[in-house]
């Protein structure tokens, strides 16, 4: 998505190769609203023999041995393809990952061809909360981390929390390491005349895994209802996106409250236009990194010009967004204050009052122009650097 977004905002002036796996059953989804499209794009496919069968046997959960930095571990050693495919040397490589699998080929891309390499990580590698790996596979992925933080020309994180963590762990390239933020999407979505009509709407999109868990939410809408029995019929609270069976069944049990599974993103924006507020969860825990996270739901909700009711560790990224003016943020194990915050957003919307407004989206520092040109400028610089070494050889 942040992929598509970059290259949709970038000067159409600008070549470029998309080098991808292909993208049903690839790095996108089965959705072919997230298909990339821009004039003068050459797209090479890493595709391994009858893709589907072949993908999904080396990516079952049995061979996960072989899964290293991830089911896409193949990737690297596509490198000579690639080079064969491009129609124009090209001045520069941009990676950006997950699945970290594109920063390994990268690193094989840069090796044979001697360009300047950008590594981006859209989420920390090794040290990432989210990553539980055996302890053979937590080494290799380490050692596959710092082949690449050694070899990359310039390394971005999409927050500073992120880059001051690895400023820290390789400090021999902190000077090399910067921030480039997730953005909103290129065109601010237009937000729906008219809503649905019936009670105070609340919407989540998005998957809930690992220990981004809704049962603060939950808590909360059990104690406003024990409080106030009218409010099961003033709050509707709805799930879209991939969950475990066992979490969907729990959602479902809570009264107003549906979890719909995933849909198209197409529809992601007409649903987040049609709510009166929309929900983040994160997962609270003592990992530091779980600070640094901006899920990019954030960013699509503030583009849609709706308020935000965050369930957050307090300092985290989301929750510093919300103090910020675009919503309410709630650590993880304060359910009685989001049951008074529920409260009194329905009673305001029963008495017809505004809900506060974000604040103006063309000063955010995650536009998507802002963010482009901020790419791009970086990846002009390696290349004038590149050049001048050149010349001096």
């Amino acid at each position: 998505m942040q992929v598509g977004r970059f290259l949709s905002s970038l000067d159409p002036s600008v070549k470029v190769t998309l080098v991808t796996t292909p993208i049903v059953a690839g790095w996108q989804w089965e959705d072919r609203s997230l298909a990339v499209d821009r004039p003068r794009m050459n797209v090479v496919e890493l595709s391994l023999p009858a893709h589907r069968s072949t993908q999904r046997l080396l990516a079952n959960r049995r061979l996960s041995f072989l899964h290293n930095p991830d089911s896409d571990f193949w990737v690297r050693w596509f490198a000579g393809h690639v080079l064969q495919r491009l129609s124009d040397t090209p001045d520069v490589i941009y990676s950006r990952s997950g699945p970290f699998s594109a920063a390994l080929l990268a690193r094989r891309l840069k090796m044979m061809s001697g360009k300047p390499w950008l590594m981006h990580l859209s989420d920390p590698w090794s040290d990432s909360p989210y990553r539980q790996l055996s302890p053979r596979r937590a080494a290799v992925d380490r050692f596959q981390e710092e082949a690449c933080f050694a070899f990359a020309d310039m390394i971005t994180l999409t927050t500073e929390g992120q880059a001051d963590h690895y400023r820290e762990r390789y400090p021999d390239r902190a000077g090399s390491i910067f921030v480039t933020p997730n953005m909103m999407p290129v065109v601010q979505p237009l937000q729906t005349a008219s809503r649905p009509e019936g009670p105070l709407r609340l919407v989540y999109t998005g998957a809930l895994y690992g220990e981004r868990d809704p049962r603060a939410l939950l808590s909360a809408l059990r104690i406003l209802h024990d409080a106030e029995p009218s409010g099961k019929e003033r709050i509707r609270l709805d799930f879209y996106g991939n969950m475990a069976p066992e979490m969907a069944a729990l959602i479902n049990g809570y009264p107003g409250c549906v979890a719909h599974g995933p849909i198209p993103f197409e529809e992601v924006a007409d649903v987040q236009a049609k709510a009166d507020v929309l929900v983040t969860v994160e997962a609270g825990g003592d990992n530091p990194l779980l600070l640094h996270f901006m899920p990019s739901k954030n960013l699509d909700y503030i583009a849609i010009g709706k308020p935000i009711l965050a369930v957050t560790p307090k300092g985290s990224q989301t929750d510093r967004l919300c103090r910020a003016g675009y919503g309410w943020s709630f650590s993880p194990d304060d359910s009685p204050a989001i049951a008074e915050k529920l409260s009194q957003l329905a009673r305001d919307f029963v008495a017809g009052n505004r809900i506060e407004q974000c604040p103006n989206l063309r000063a955010s520092p995650f536009r998507a122009l802002t963010v482009t040109d901020g790419i791009k400028q970086k990846l002009q610089g390696l290349v004038a650097k590149h050049d001048v070494k050149g010349c001096e050889l």
